[in-house]
């Protein structure tokens, strides 16, 4: 099962004056995860599921009853697929001892930092960019998630950079992939995600 989602949202600022976007090219295939894992805060709940299915008026059984989905053939109440990436892979942003995400020069433009669903590990080489997008993500799924679980997200794969010159500015489409697995080693889905980081032109961006 395959799904797509596309919708813009900002990314951190990054980059680095030694590289330029054929260097970016140049690393094609190389995983920059460096061993890191991000594993999620807790394992699932069925009333977090619920809440899920709730706001969004998903009605399938198997997502609210035990007996229902046991009946189906799966271990527990299932997780909507669309809940996977963005919700229960979640790693949270803050504890008890952490450093406050609002300091008191934060400017008033600028996001407070959050809590991540993505390997970070080490920077892909790009050159100097300002801002970006994210642009589309495609999940490809291959075992259902149930309650109980605790999910695992793995690598951080440069699949594709396609520089690129837009309205908006100059920079270059970046594809990375990444896998989610349960805590049994299950691999649950594998991800390709696209952003676009540039410089905006004058009169174009942000």
């Amino acid at each position: 099962m395959t799904t797509r989602e596309n919708q813009p949202v900002a990314q951190s600022a990054r980059g680095d004056s030694r590289y330029t976007w054929q260097d970016a090219i140049a690393a094609i295939g190389q995983d920059f995860a460096s061993g890191e894992e991000q594993v999620a805060d807790e394992a699932i709940e069925h009333t977090t599921v619920m809440r899920f299915c709730e706001v969004w008026e998903i009605g399938n059984p198997i997502y609210w009853h035990e007996d229902v989905a046991k009946q189906a053939g799966y271990r527990n109440v299932v997780v909507p697929w669309s809940a996977i990436k963005q919700t229960f892979a979640y790693n949270g942003f803050w504890r008890p001892g952490a450093p406050t995400r609002f300091p008191p020069n934060l400017d008033k433009n600028a996001s407070a930092q959050t809590g991540s669903f993505e390997v970070r590990g080490r920077p892909i080489p790009t050159p100097p960019f300002s801002t970006g997008v994210f642009t589309d993500m495609e999940i490809e799924y291959f075992e259902p998630v149930c309650v109980g679980d605790r999910l695992t997200v793995k690598g951080n794969k440069l699949i594709n950079v396609r520089p690129r010159k837009t309205r908006i500015g100059d920079g270059a489409f970046i594809n990375r992939g990444n896998e989610i697995y349960n805590q049994k080693g299950e691999l649950v889905a594998r991800v390709n995600q696209g952003g676009y980081r540039y410089n905006p032109t004058r009169g174009g961006g942000q």
